[in-house]
């Protein structure tokens, strides 16, 4: 398996279930004790069984609203059977607004597939916004 392609080929899959609400294959590559952290304070989520259903439900209803999310640029690595990516994906509004995320995704090969031990997403926020002063960057 070339750890590489198939990480692409789960982001693929990941990002078009956010643009149809429709399940692509990556709910049979989440770990059992997976922990997925999102940019609402309350999305740390923790376990397979908690991850799917509220992931698989933000998908439909973002779907139903018009949203897309198309797939960056990402930069993937690995070492052993340890495989991961971070992306800057678009999440394109109804309305047409694009708003560029941040994704960071932790796989393991298991047999011939990748499963998700950690996944990230988030949309940056200007730190005077949240400190209240500004930062080297």
């Amino acid at each position: 398996m070339d750890l590489e392609d198939a990480m692409q080929a789960l982001l693929t899959n990941f990002y078009a279930a956010f643009s149809t609400g429709l399940p692509t294959g990556w709910e049979r590559s989440v770990a059992d004790d997976v922990v997925v952290i999102g940019t609402d304070e309350a999305e740390w989520l923790q376990g397979k069984e908690r991850v799917v259903p509220v992931l698989q439900a933000q998908m439909e209803e973002m779907s139903a609203a018009g949203m897309e999310v198309e797939l960056g640029d990402p930069q993937i690595g690995f070492a052993g059977s340890t495989v991961w990516a971070a992306d800057q994906p678009t999440m394109r509004l109804a309305d047409g607004t694009d708003i560029t995320m941040r994704m960071t995704m932790v796989a393991l090969q298991q047999d011939d597939r990748l499963v998700i031990q950690q996944l990230h997403v988030s949309v940056g926020v200007p730190n005077e916004e949240v400190l209240k002063q500004t930062l080297t960057v």
